[in-house]
């Protein structure tokens, strides 16, 4: 007779089958991919810009890309990039290109690269041959088309020339900024915050933030009394153009 609990008192009791035990193995785990390094693109540089430029655009945009510099200039950023990596599209002012009119089609550009002059010169020898604004684009307000002044002209530039690079770039095009932080009436203008505040807002997200160290110890021509931390940096910043993100600003 059967005991409780499913117990059996014999053998000859027992049902003549019974459900037999599966056998589980331990299913052999796959290993990850990739190797174990240190050879990274990091965020943060001591060097010039032509050291930093190379690993920014190799990590964001693929080789054989169309990219056009609309600063280009003597083409320093280009020193360290192997010769026909990409379709280089290099334009500047200086040779009447205007990176606020870009003589390309709509969504036709797959990475641009935007590097103006980002200090304003308050006069004197202050910014003497040093990323001096005005002698690009005139920022007093009597000869600019915006009639703003110092910094506030150097973000107009940076925003009219985000709306063009959105124009011309297709959809999750890349582009690359260089800015840099000033200190403008005796206040804080942390430019790499307004820009990516702004253009976050009008149809791009930011994707990376690169920290650039000059080599040297910056001067000033005089000094009574130190206020503000002497600026010895720069940044590259990365924005992706969004489907997700509507253009809506009006400046």
């Amino acid at each position: 007779m059967a005991l409780q609990y499913g117990f059996f008192r014999d053998l000859s009791t027992m049902p003549k089958s019974t459900p037999t035990l599966k056998r589980f193995t331990k299913s052999s785990r796959k290993s990850p991919a990739g190797v174990s390094t240190n050879e990274l693109v990091f965020t943060a540089y001591q060097g010039t810009n032509e050291d930093v430029f190379p690993d920014v655009v190799s990590l964001y945009v693929a080789p054989g890309s169309s990219v056009a510099d609309v600063t280009y200039g003597k083409g320093v950023f280009w020193k360290g990039v192997p010769k026909g990596a990409y379709r280089l599209l290099a334009t500047d002012l200086k040779n009447g290109v205007d990176c606020r009119s870009l003589p390309y089609q709509d969504a036709t550009i797959d990475c641009v690269v935007f590097d103006p002059p980002y200090m304003h010169t308050p006069g004197g020898t202050a910014h003497l041959n040093h990323q001096n604004y005005e002698d690009y684009y005139q920022n007093n307000a009597f000869q600019n088309a915006s009639g703003k002044k110092y910094h506030e002209a150097v973000l107009d530039l940076y925003f009219k020339a985000a709306r063009e690079a959105h124009r011309v770039l297709r959809d999750e095009g890349i582009y690359i900024v260089k800015c840099g932080d000033e200190v403008c009436a005796n206040q804080q203008r942390l430019t790499h915050v307004e820009l990516i505040n702004e253009l976050t807002q009008n149809g791009f997200i930011i994707e990376d933030l690169f920290v650039l160290l000059r080599n040297n110890r910056p001067g000033v021509s005089r000094v009574v009394r130190q206020v503000h931390a002497r600026k010895n940096h720069s940044y590259f910043l990365v924005f992706r153009k969004s489907k997700r993100k509507r253009l809506v600003s009006t400046r």
